[in-house]
This record gives structure tokens, sequence and C-alpha cells, in this order.
């Protein structure tokens, strides 16, 4: 069991997310343990295409609860409930705590704070997150899912 352990450790971590070649928007190959995981890493994904996600505190709150038809939907829905979050609120999320995950419903936790120009350079302005291309997939150590978002 000790073995197993220093392999884990000595294994290079995966990064939870990759910009990958798309030929007009921008997709993200996006990795999780689990699903919850996976859901918090694209919400990871999604603000450090609107910012640099360092720059961001973590001065607010924000509980999301949505429920859609299956779990790719889900993912769409939360996506977009972010960046709704970042156009009408003007809010970035920084960490990203999944309580609560089914197929069609998710409980989560966004903390993070309001955009502020002086702080928070933008990036890259996304419109929506689509189902174009969209996968969620089971692999041997977790879940891969494939994202493209409309810029």
């Amino acid at each position: 069991m000790r073995l197993k352990n220093v392999e884990a450790a000595s294994r290079p971590r995966r990064r939870p997310y990759r910009q990958i070649p798309h030929t007009a928007d921008l997709a993200w190959r996006i990795w999780g343990k689990n699903l919850p995981e996976l859901f918090e890493n694209a919400g990871r994904a999604l603000s450090a295409t609107l910012t640099d996600i360092r720059s961001v505190r973590r001065r607010e709150t924000r509980q999301v609860s949505l429920e859609s038809s299956d779990r790719e939907a889900l993912l769409v829905d939360w996506l977009n409930h972010l960046l709704y979050l970042s156009d009408i609120d003007g809010f970035l999320g920084r960490d990203f705590q999944v309580a609560s995950l089914t197929a069609e419903r998710l409980e989560a936790k966004v903390e993070g704070e309001i955009f502020d120009p002086s702080r928070h350079p933008s990036k890259t302005a996304v419109k929506a997150a689509t189902f174009h291309k969209l996968a969620i997939v089971p692999e041997l150590d977790g879940w891969r899912a494939t994202v493209v978002l409309d810029l």
C-alpha cells in the first residue's frame, strides 16, 4: 500500500484543464477525478478565460442551484450560469465547490469577487457555453469533458 502512495506522489499532476485547438471559438479539455471535480475545474477554466484567476480574491460567495435534462446540459447550464453572474453582477468566480451533483441537479458554492478593472485583466469575452462537440466521458482515473465556448 505504501508503495502505491509513493508512486502516486511521484507521478506528475495533471493540469485540470487545457485549451485545445478550435477553428473559430475556444475549446477546453477538462479533467476531474470525479464528476463534481470536473464541474469545479470547468468553472476554473471559464474564469481563466475571462481574467487572470490568480487576481480574483475570495470576498463573496454565491450559491448555485441548477436543474437540467441530463449531465451534459447541466454542465452547459453551470457554465452559462457562471457567465450570467459575470455579465449581470460582475461577479468573477475563483473557487468552485460542488456540494451535490446528480445527472440532473447541481448544488454548488462559488467564492470570488466583483470585477475590478484595476486588478482584473480582461482576457477573452465569452458569449456562451455551447453543446458543440460537448462530451463528458469516463476515463480510467476519472472523467474528461470537452467544452466549446462561443466567443
